[in-house]
């Protein structure tokens, strides 16, 4: 498929990617400075320190803002050639409230959020602009959730008023705009603020990523693990899709681009349309929920509930680990079971050769995972994360030009005394390591170039273009994060949350039995989950879901009693619905993944998305599993605890795809296909009884599925012998 092909199929199903395509020189010329100096800025703060929260936040917002008007059209279907004049407007006004953010910060701040009455008007333009923005990157989905909480909550606030008069519509407006606009509560609230200093950093790191050659190595890595294996196509795009998946962040441009190679392999080999485009679309939601960046949700996660990041990337590493198993199992049956063979290795790059051409490129992963789980901010890491992908990709100038920058900066107090005539101050406890970081890549690099091994190289053109592209790409996760806002400050300003969890919650106390009331409130928190996700990106359907669904869980006992204690049972609450979520973009009628899936592959839609459903079926019952034992997540569990439980959920997804597929060694009849799915939720379901019957019911399975392989193959050999 050509670039310009897959942009146009990136265009048609994902809105975030629709932006104009022709700019006059001047204008790209400043869309490119300003999102340089929008990324450099990001960077300096990271290393030096935030400012306040009002002004870091409102840089972000504000200037991405600026950027969204200039790049993004006006309708989806609109002219993408040039800039209409009223864009222009609209970019020039975005970059004033900037400035007046950064001069009305201190006294908004000393006042306690009480807003004058220009105040107020410039906090209508920023909704209104903020709406219209909205629109235009993720579609009519989130603006009109938005549109319809803040009518919600102009309604809930004016209605305990029993006359409306002009001082009292005046007051309720100005408590609704301070609320939602100028304090931390609504648009420039905790979503904007982890966008402003965590995802921004990160998507900083993929872009640096992305221009050293990572896309291109997972591809490889993918084919010269699984290529040559059955169905091998369709288990190389469920690989590589994950890898890119967990650090792109939007699973729709995920399908389009790593799908636009691998769907025509995969029907090539023999897979049928909607198959195919289910694979792809399957593998790439499921990097939402992949360790170790999770699409970026997984900082708000950790922002939201005060925890350790680390610690959301060791609980989603079981719950993923199984999704993508069910997903190659399925594969794998199928392929068996239809004879497709894989791709012919002569045709494949080796795993030696790949990682001899890119294989330097997981070094500066490896350094991200290192800080992160030895007590690092993430923005930290993900700062020196950066330094490394340019000092072990860089061009000879490039790399001295970050080794002096380095020095400069594990070593910049002692550089200052020295220019200034003071004492030396002693050296920051960590140097030692951080000079690791740098001088290592740096060596390798050195090395490869005396080697001549060739691969694609960071120069400063490079620099520049991957922190645009950084910018760019956080154009439509930052505006959702601001739009978000409007839902979590109406939410936190009304208590509609409560409401809602009240009356779902209100649902299952019909029935009397504790486990059955738990069982159908999980699957209606199921359901609001899914709706509440359909048609967003990852962020803000987790911040939507977390909002409005997780406290349905926490109004039950024997959720909590389950839970052992509040910060176990909230965690898990928001785990639950984040999953489910992310799922929405697999589940038919609005499941745009799977649409974008079939559109490549030239299925249909609805089909398309059932399939990736069946393909996902461990994605929607894990989540039910570590509601009733949280050791899945490695909460409160022993190394034993978690081999155990790993093992057995291992043996449940096997026989999971078994019951899906029909197939192991031979045709599964019916009956033992039904048993196949009753032990594998036993399997699942920690418990020492169950998975003893889980384990049986396994072995027997298996064994009888082998017999009568060979016995087919003996009374076919006998056939033939006559």
């Amino acid at each position: 498929m050509s670039p310009e092909t897959e942009n146009n199929n990136i265009q048609d199903y994902d809105r975030e990617s629709n932006t104009r395509t022709s700019i006059a020189k001047p204008i790209l010329l400043f869309i490119t400075i300003l999102a340089v100096l929008l990324s450099l800025f990001h960077l300096y703060t990271s290393f030096a320190g935030s400012l306040v929260d009002i002004r870091q936040r409102s840089i972000h917002l504000y200037s991405l803002m600026a950027l969204g008007f200039l790049l993004y059209p006006f309708r989806k279907k609109g002219k993408k050639k040039g800039i209409p004049f009223y864009d222009y407007i609209t970019a020039a006004v975005s970059l004033a409230v900037v400035v007046y953010m950064l001069v009305t910060a201190d006294r908004i701040i000393e006042s306690g959020g009480q807003i004058t009455s220009l105040d107020f008007i410039v906090g209508i333009v920023i909704l209104l602009l903020l709406f219209d923005m909205t629109r235009r990157v993720t579609g009519w989905g989130l603006a009109t959730l938005c549109l319809g909480f803040l009518i919600y909550g102009f309604y809930v606030k004016l209605a305990i008023y029993p006359q409306l008069t002009a001082p009292v519509i005046e007051s309720v407006s100005k408590q609704i705009i301070s609320h939602l606009v100028f304090i931390t509560e609504g648009v420039i609230g905790t979503a904007i603020g982890v966008s402003a200093s965590y995802i921004i950093l990160f998507i900083l790191f993929g872009a640096f990523l992305s221009r050293s050659g990572m896309g291109q190595m997972f591809n490889d890595l993918a084919l010269a693990i699984a290529g040559h294996t059955k169905g091998g196509p369709a288990k190389v795009a469920v690989l590589s899709s994950g890898f890119l998946g967990s650090i792109n962040g939007s699973a729709i441009a995920n399908v389009v681009t790593t799908g636009s190679f691998t769907i025509p392999l995969m029907k090539r080999i023999g897979y049928n349309k909607e198959f195919s485009g289910a694979v792809e679309s399957a593998a790439s939601v499921g990097g939402q929920i992949l360790p170790p960046i999770m699409g970026a949700a997984a900082f708000i996660m950790a922002e939201n509930l005060s925890m350790p990041y680390t610690d959301i990337i060791l609980a989603g590493i079981i719950p993923a680990f199984l999704f993508y198993l069910g997903i190659l199992l399925q594969i794998h049956f199928r392929a068996s079971k239809r004879g497709l063979t894989g791709m012919p290795k002569s045709k494949l790059p080796g795993l030696k050769q790949v990682l001899m051409a890119r294989g330097h490129l997981l070094i500066p992963m490896f350094f991200l995972l290192y800080l992160l789980f030895s007590g690092k901010t993430p923005f930290y890491a993900a700062f020196w994360s950066i330094i490394a992908t340019i000092a072990i990709s860089g061009t000879k100038k490039m790399t001295g030009i970050i080794g002096l920058l380095s020095l400069f900066l594990i070593f910049r107090p002692q550089i200052t005394a020295i220019l200034t005539g003071n004492g030396l101050p002693n050296l920051r406890e960590n140097w030692w390591e951080l000079l690791i970081i740098v001088a290592v890549p740096i060596c390798i690099n050195l090395w490869r170039k005396h080697l001549k091994i060739e691969a694609e190289e960071v120069g400063v053109k490079e620099c520049v273009q991957a922190l645009e592209d950084g910018a760019r790409t956080t154009i439509p996760v930052g505006i959702a994060c601001g739009a978000v806002g409007i839902i979590v400050g109406v939410a936190s300003l009304t208590g509609v949350a409560i409401e809602i969890a009240n009356s779902i919650v209100s649902i299952g106390e019909m029935v009397g039995s504790p486990i059955i009331q738990l069982s159908i409130t999980l699957v209606l928190t199921m359901l609001t989950s899914i709706i509440l996700g359909m048609g967003l990106p990852s962020i803000p359907t987790y911040i939507i879901t977390s909002t409005m669904a997780a406290p349905i869980l926490l109004q039950l006992p024997l959720y909590q009693e389950l839970a052992g204690s509040n910060e176990v049972g909230v965690f898990v609450a928001h785990m639950f619905v984040f999953y489910f979520g992310i799922f929405a973009n697999i589940t038919p009628p609005v499941a745009l993944a799977a649409f974008a899936g079939a559109g490549i592959a030239g299925g249909k839609p609805n089909k398309t998305g059932f399939q990736a459903m069946r393909l996902a079926i461990a994605g929607f019952i894990v989540p039910f599993m570590f509601v009733f034992s949280h050791e899945m997540l490695m909460i409160d569990a022993t190394f034993l605890n978690i081999i155990i439980i790993t093992i057995t959920s291992i043996l449940g997804v096997f026989l999971l795809s078994v019951m899906m597929e029909g197939f192991i060694y031979h045709t599964v009849p019916v009956w033992m296909r039904c048993i196949s799915g009753i032990a594998a939720l036993l399997l699942i379901y920690p418990g020492i009884l169950t998975d003893l019957i889980g384990v049986l019911v396994f072995l027997l399975i298996l064994l009888t599925n082998r017999y009568n392989r060979r016995n087919v193959d003996y009374q076919s050999a006998i056939s033939s012998g006559q």
